[in-house]
């Protein structure tokens, strides 16, 4: 932008006027001219341009039409095809040409920035194309008469053929090798006084030059053997000096390997270039013998072939490794088993497109011609149904477009059946609107007359296995069998590595590509099992490196350990001593300890005898008193026994008494239950009454009037309510007069407008003629004046016209106004009174409480009667309990006569147990007299035995408590030269020492395990070095074999053998249609680079008497649709002979663009195909009753009411 803004400024301080002007969009941004405007916005000579206008100076008039944005004009003009989007711009841009000429007064110059047809491309190619970008039309700039056309967007500098007015400037600097040998510039255009073009003159501007190196394999040979001294030797040197260079070559595969890029480079740039843009092969020759591989030899053979011309090292390891791979590969294909000629059989179809239902059976079908009107669906029944059915490819793009369009099809049916050989086939498809698909593949079985299903669970492996039993999926069908009419150049448009992949298909080369898959899958496993080995090798490599020296470790653990088990042994000695003496030390301890416990023993007995001597005392002295107290112990016995038969008696009467309470007891609550139901129910009573109380006062005195009036005013609603649906279904009759005259008075003004814009434009024109200088205007012969006049005569009859229009307008204007009061008369005579409804129905809502009122009352009555019947029972259920009460309360009085009686009985019965308590005593100590006289007597022996016996104890204690004193004086000695820390600290000692040595045995250990792991280790290496050497073999193998399977492998040299028939025999057809002006070459010499790798291709281009070769992208029309029907008829004979499955049908759409002469020899080559090869049933769609003619069948596709139906 900078650099811009600074040329503009400098072209500005010389210049009077400066048009800067928009070119294409997708690389002169709106941004960009926003910013240049606000920039020179206050320098008035410098025009930013960015839409048509007219600039007025005041030596010219420059009308300006600068590139405008696409979508801008699709705004204008929606809805438009590519092709119908670009003729309407190009007339848009023509109207403008015409319109902006006509602002001009003064010499008049167009500047603009779009092709004018006949112009000369970059490419060195002539523009003749109009339908593929918009354009200015040569007839619009002859008959706009400018004084001088000046062009932008096309680069290369030129006057236009024919023109002498008309100048594209080109580029001022080179952009890339398409400017590679043109001049940049500008113009500098000279005028006359008179506004007239005298001259031009063409400035050439220094640029940087581009230039292309083009070697053959011969010249990278010699540079190969030369080196720098074939550039010199060639003059490249003088040719690349200050240039920007590239390099085109062709070799061989050896050649390519041996070329040094980066060296050419280098010698490039010694000899002078300014820089080395690209080197690069346009082609790689294979010298293999391409006459001994056919795609009908076995695959092992032309594997062993290729290998031998391409001299493989090992080719029996690498064939013997294949030969798995292409068993495998042999199994899963299908023409392993199924192969033969593939033959239409019938096709059903039902809900698609046209057609409701419809089914056609292709038995007697050998030469036949389909006719019928446009758009009655000759191509969907016998081409869309067929590729839909296997495919389901369908030519809108959504798979749901298939199915007719109206509001009974909710879904769509087409069955294929077809012949493969002996054997029969079916596909059925159906989808729903919604989308719902379902596939089936079934295979007929004539032994139970019945299909058997070879669809799969999923619809993507169904589709998959359609395609695999068909051996081509549904580009190779399309290119060869089936061929639509916008479709004849599938194949010659498809992508140059595409169309090997065709051929491929073609020719049953598919299970190539499968044992390609399977050797690269093969190929990765080597290389991911030769990684594998080389990482084992060397984390094993890294493992023995980080071991260190063990051997030397464990010598000197070793010396540790000899050191360390001596010590040990001398610290045993040592314990063992201290321990002989510790053990004489509590030896002599635990004597001590023994004579300290017959000690405490001894004492112990002692004092327990004194206690039980004592104890014998007290017990005598119990016995001599109990036994002075013995005859008053019977007079109290003899005292209880005389109570206990008082007892008895009493105890009588005191069991009468408690049943007579518990029978009383009984009363008093049968007494209270009674009272309880009599106070509840008197209770109940109560509330019943001040309910019915309550219930009577509810209703209102006014109540039927109320509900009468409620009833009158319904009456007068409904009335209201029919007068208002009157009232409404008026207006909206009101409505739709006044919206159906509007919209024809609308279109009557809308006409009218067209009319006085029309008159105006002829007015204008007439005004236009006047001044046009024209000597004889009526007889004027350029296109624009003709047209100019005859608009003017047509002036009174759209005068006329405007006339109509008007009185059209004041005729509908008077019926709707007519209407329109006739109508609101109607309403006012309805008398509907909104606000008298709303009063009504406010006042009816309020009056119909009084319903619920009475609806209430009614309810009450009921619950009154209910209430009065409860308190009826209730009264009887009083009367009931107090006659109950009155005679349960007689007998509780009579029970309580009999229990006051027998209460003293009670009393008696309690002071008689407590004086037998009293004396309870007694009578146990009568029994234990005698016991107490015998226990006195023992008790008088035992303490003479106890007195004698602690006489003896007491010696016995004396004796110990001198052997104590003497043995605690021992040991006490015997400790002076011991203690228990010293044995402690040798066990500590020793403890360190086992330690250390059990460290060291296990350090030992351990070194010992490194030293076996590391040889281990070693041998294992030696093994995994030896495998690894067998696995880079194997890689090495399934790399020559992932080569030899793949597209540039054994497929290609097929490939290449099949190029020179289809080469013959479609240039044999081409020529019967041209009259031999025309043929076809198929180049596979180059390659293209992709992420795979270098591919193979194949480039078509076609020949012309008379004209330069071009690719077939190139061509005219009619020449594209001549070359693509002649290489599909010979692909489709390729086909018909090809091993495995063959193809038997050949269906095509009339070509377009064809002449009389290219017509005949189209069905000349149908019939050649049809002599040939009579198994192949061919079907056209015409439209030429002379090439129907020719043909032995022909079937009729007719539109009925009921959808399509075919003819035969």
């Amino acid at each position: 932008m900078i650099i811009a803004t600074d040329t503009i400024t400098k072209l500005a301080d010389i210049a009077k006027g400066v048009i800067v002007m928009r070119g294409t969009p997708n690389h002169d941004g709106s941004g960009q001219f926003r910013v240049l405007d606000r920039m020179f916005v206050k320098t008035s000579h410098v025009h930013i341009i960015t839409a048509p206008t007219v600039l007025h100076t005041p030596y010219t008039d420059i009308a300006c039409i600068p590139g405008f944005d696409k979508q801008e004009f699709r705004a204008k003009f929606p809805g438009l095809s590519a092709d119908e989007e670009n003729l309407a711009w190009t007339k848009y841009i023509s109207d403008m040409v015409f319109a902006l000429r006509a602002e001009c007064e003064k010499t008049p110059i167009l500047m603009a920035h779009y092709t004018v047809p006949g112009c000369n491309m970059e490419s060195g190619q002539t523009s003749f194309f109009t339908n593929f970008e918009p354009v200015i039309p040569r007839e619009a700039l002859m008959a706009a008469r400018y004084e001088a056309v000046l062009l932008g967007h096309i680069h290369r500098p030129q006057i236009i053929e024919g023109f002498d007015n008309v100048f594209y400037s080109g580029a001022i600097n080179a952009m890339n090798f398409n400017d590679e040998g043109q001049e940049r510039g500008f113009w500098i255009h000279e005028f006359n006084e008179k506004g007239t073009l005298v001259k031009g003159h063409r400035y050439t501007t220094p640029y940087r030059q581009f230039h292309t190196i083009t070697w053959d394999p011969d010249e990278v040979g010699d540079y190969i053997r030369e080196g720098a001294m074939y550039l010199h030797r060639t003059g490249i040197s003088e040719e690349v000096t200050d240039k920007i260079v590239r390099v085109r070559y062709s070799c061989t595969s050896e050649q390519k390997k041996a070329l040094n890029i980066p060296l050419l480079q280098k010698n490039l740039y010694e000899l002078g270039a300014f820089y080395v843009a690209d080197i690069e092969a346009e082609s790689t020759i294979d010298i293999t013998n391409r006459g001994l591989l056919s795609e009908e030899s076995d695959p092992r053979l032309n594997l062993k072939k290729w290998l031998e011309e391409k001299t493989f090292k090992n080719p029996d390891k690498i064939v013997e490794l294949a030969e798995p791979i292409i068993a495998e590969a042999m199994k899963q294909s299908t023409t392993a088993e199924i192969h033969g000629v593939f033959k239409p059989v019938s096709i059903s179809v039902r809900n698609y497109r046209n057609y409701k239902e419809e089914n056609f059976d292709f038995s007697d079908i050998s030469f036949c011609t389909i006719n019928g009107v446009n758009g009655a669906g000759k191509s969907s029944l016998f081409m869309d149904a067929i590729v839909d059915c296997l495919f389901e490819e369908t030519r809108e793009g959504d798979c749901k477009a298939w199915i007719r369009g109206t509001e009974d099809a909710r879904s769509g049916f087409i069955e294929f059946i077809f012949d493969i050989g002996e054997k029969r086939f079916r596909v059925v498809r159906t989808r729903t609107k919604s989308g719902k698909p379902t596939l089936n593949l079934s295979q007929y079985q004539e032994e139970s007359a019945d299909w058997m299903n070879l669809s799969k669970e999923r619809i993507i492996d169904t589709q998959a296995e359609i395609e695999k039993l068909l051996g081509m999926d549904s580009m190779t069908f399309r290119s060869c069998a089936l061929i639509m009419q916008d479709q004849y150049g599938l194949f010659l448009q498809a992508k140059k590595d595409e169309r090997i992949a065709i051929l491929g298909n073609l020719l049953g080369l598919g299970i190539y590509g499968v044992m390609e898959l399977d050797a690269r899958k093969k190929l990765a496993d080597s290389r991911k099992e030769l990684v594998s080995k080389k990482e084992a090798v060397r984390i094993k490599t890294d493992f023995i490196k980080a071991q260190g020296k063990p051997e030397e470790e464990l010598k000197t653990v070793e010396k540790d350990i000899l050191k360390n088990q001596e010590e040990l042994e001398n610290l045993d000695e040592s314990r063992r001593n201290l321990i002989e003496r510790q053990e004489k030390i509590s030896e002599a301890e635990k004597e001590s300890e023994k004579i300290r416990s017959d000690l405490k023993e001894c004492s112990e007995e002692y004092s327990a005898m004194a206690n039980d001597l004592d104890h014998s005392k007290q017990t005598l002295t119990a016995c001599n008193n109990l036994l002075e107290l013995a005859d008053v112990i019977r007079e109290k016995a003899k005292q209880h026994s005389e109570l206990s038969l008082q007892l008895s008696e009493v105890e009588k009467d005191v069991i009468k008494y408690k049943n007579a309470k518990r029978t009383l007891d009984s009363y008093n609550e049968d007494i209270d239950r009674y009272q309880r139901l009599i106070d509840k129910n008197k209770f109940r009573n109560k509330q019943i009454h001040l309910q019915i109380s309550q219930l009577a006062l509810n209703v209102p005195e006014d109540l039927e009037e109320r509900l009468d009036a409620l009833a009158n005013e319904r009456k007068e609603i409904e009335s209201q309510q029919e007068k208002r649906y009157l009232y409404s279904t008026a207006q909206n009759e009101l409505h739709e007069i006044d919206s159906s005259y509007s919209q024809k008075i609308s279109g009557a003004v809308n006409r009218r407008d067209h009319r006085q814009k029309r008159i105006s434009e002829i007015r204008q024109q007439e005004e236009f003629m006047k001044n046009s200088g024209c000597p004889d205007i009526e007889s004027a012969s350029c296109r624009f004046l003709s047209k100019a006049v005859e608009d003017v005569k047509s002036l009174p009859v759209e005068l006329d016209n405007l006339k109509k229009c008007e009185e059209e307008i004041e005729i509908l204007t008077s019926e709707r106004n007519q209407k329109i009061a006739d109508k609101q008369e109607k309403i006012k005579n309805i008398e509907y009174d909104p606000k008298r409804l709303a009063i009504l129905t406010a006042s009816v809502t309020e009056l119909s409480k009084y319903e619920r009122i009475k609806k209430d009352a009614e309810q009450n009555k009921l619950e009154i009667a209910r209430l009065e019947a409860e308190k009826e029972s209730n009264d009887k259920n009083i009367g009931q309990c107090e006659e109950n009460l009155l005679q349960v309360k007689l007998k509780a009085s009579e029970i309580t006569e009999t229990v006051n009686k027998l209460s003293g009985s009670v009393d008696r019965q309690e002071q008689i147990k407590q004086q037998m308590a009293h004396l309870q005593t007694y009578v146990e100590q009568e029994k234990e007299l005698p016991v107490y006289e015998e226990r006195k007597q023992h008790v008088l022996e035992r303490i003479e035995n106890m007195e004698k016996e602690m006489e003896k104890l007491t010696d016995r204690k004396f004796i110990l408590s001198s052997q104590l004193t003497g043995m605690d004086t021992m040991i006490e000695k015997m400790k002076e030269t011991f203690s228990a820390d010293m044995v402690e600290e040798t066990d500590r000692q020793i403890r360190s020492n086992k330690e250390t040595l059990g460290e060291l045995q296990i350090q030992k250990g351990v070194l010992l395990e490194r030293l076996e792991n590391i040889d281990t280790m070693r041998g294992e290496i030696s093994m995994l070095n030896n495998e690894i050497a067998v696995a880079a073999g194997r890689a090495d193998c399934y790399e020559a074999l992932k080569q030899a399977f793949s597209q540039d492998g054994v497929p290609h040299q097929i490939i290449r053998n099949i190029i020179p028939h289809i080469t013959d025999t479609t240039n044999n057809i081409l020529g019967q249609m041209t009259g031999g002006t025309m043929g076809v070459e198929f180049v596979m010499e180059r390659t293209v680079k992709g992420k795979d790798g270098d591919k193979a291709t194949l480039d078509v281009l076609i020949n012309e008497y008379g004209k330069t070769t071009l690719p077939y992208a190139s061509k005219s029309g009619g020449e594209k649709v001549k070359a693509s029907l002649a290489v599909i008829l010979a692909l489709s004979e390729i086909k018909a002979t090809a091993a495995g499955i063959q193809l038997g049908m050949l269906f095509i759409d009339e070509p377009p663009f064809l002449d009389d002469e290219g017509a005949q020899a189209y069905v000349d080559a149908l019939e050649t195909i049809r002599d040939r090869y009579s198994d192949v049933k061919i079907m056209a769609i015409t439209h030429d009753d002379a090439m129907k003619a020719r043909f032995g069948q022909a079937v009729t596709v007719i539109k009925t009411d009921d959808g399509s139906k075919v003819i035969y």
